[in-house]
């Protein structure tokens, strides 16, 4: 009984840490297809570096904004008030 709640314990706690990969996610794509094939990639940091990726490709490619695309949450800048003494 002892190792069951143990692995659970462990498995909550792993999943707990789980974050959304954002290795791959950026605000550009670049979109590829022609005939029975198509192909995105989503990793376009800046539509100049998308560009980039699809030049001299041929065929139908284009540079779309990321609909899926979140940026990273900026922490605010708390000011801590502090009393004067008087």
């Amino acid at each position: 009984m002892r190792i069951v709640v143990t692995a659970v314990m462990f498995a909550l706690a792993f999943m707990a840490d789980i974050r959304p990969g954002r290795a791959t996610e950026g605000p550009w794509c670049a979109r590829f297809w022609g005939g029975d094939d198509y192909w995105e990639s989503c990793s376009m940091r800046s539509f100049e570096m998308c560009l980039r990726e699809i030049r001299g490709t041929g065929g139908n490619t284009v540079c779309s904004p990321n609909p899926y695309y979140r940026p990273p949450i900026e922490p605010r800048h708390v000011v801590k008030r502090t009393r004067r003494p008087y």
